[in-house]
């Protein structure tokens, strides 16, 4: 049966184009690095209050600070980044009232560096409640037992905290992955369609695949990152199904 339209099947062509293409190598290249540092950073900070906070006796007020982010929409915080780090913002004004240089924050490698603090600053809010609803399903009892019969500091949390906390932290692990891919809406409301280079993610190249009716760059990238989640979710599955099994083990 002849095809309508006239079309030849091109095989993987499509595949090999966006893979040679510089602007997609790029995208990549920065969507990793950015998902390297962002996630175990976010993590990290959000684990660490999380552990300080689940101490304290009244701790509403604390966490309704870090949960305001999330609710603030996307456009009044990014008018209260720029007012920060742009050109003529609070830093370079500072800088500039005490005679020194100015930096153009938004033009240069600092860039990355401020869609960092925003990630954190949108995010950690969200890893910190499940890291204390986490804390909350570990039984008081195995603490009082780890004192009376005088294990470390280190020891109670290899044995009791950090085992009870596996499914939660991977869990955060990867949550926090797919809101490292939702980013993407902030960074274009702060630099643009073509912000940075250290800054230029996937869903940039995307995005102006499509402005620019590319539909088979377009859709071949869409399948390569699909299969990347796939294959990523399932390592992130599989390793809490070995790590809790070895644990297990261990503990008999």
């Amino acid at each position: 049966m002849e095809r309508q339209g006239g079309g030849t099947f091109v095989w993987l062509s499509n595949f090999n184009d966006t893979l040679r293409n510089a602007a997609f190598q790029l995208a990549v290249r920065n969507t990793v690095w950015f998902i390297v540092f962002s996630v175990p950073l976010n993590m990290t900070v959000a684990f660490g209050l999380a552990s300080m906070l689940q101490r304290l006796n009244n701790t509403k007020k604390i966490l309704i600070a870090f949960m305001l982010p999330l609710v603030i929409p996307s456009g009044a915080s990014i008018f209260f980044w720029r007012s920060i780090f742009a050109d003529n913002g609070a830093i370079n004004r500072f800088l500039f009232l005490r005679g020194m240089e100015t930096t153009p924050w938004l033009a240069t490698s600092w860039a990355f560096f401020v869609v960092l603090l925003v990630f954190l600053f949108r995010n950690i809010g969200f890893n910190l409640i499940l890291f204390m609803a986490g804390f909350q399903l570990i039984p008081g009892q195995y603490y009082d037992v780890a004192k009376v019969e005088g294990a470390s500091s280190f020891q109670t949390f290899r044995f009791i905290t950090w085992i009870y906390m596996i499914p939660t932290t991977f869990l955060v692990f990867m949550m926090s992955i797919i809101n490292s891919f939702r980013i993407f809406r902030e960074i274009y409301l702060l630099f643009g369609p073509y912000p940075h280079q250290s800054v230029y993610m996937l869903q940039h190249f995307m995005n102006n695949q499509f402005v620019a009716a590319n539909m088979q760059r377009l859709s071949t990238t869409a399948t390569l990152l699909a299969l990347a989640i796939v294959v990523l979710v399932w390592g992130i599955f599989s390793g809490q199904r070995k790590l809790s099994d070895a644990f297990d083990q261990g503990g008999n």
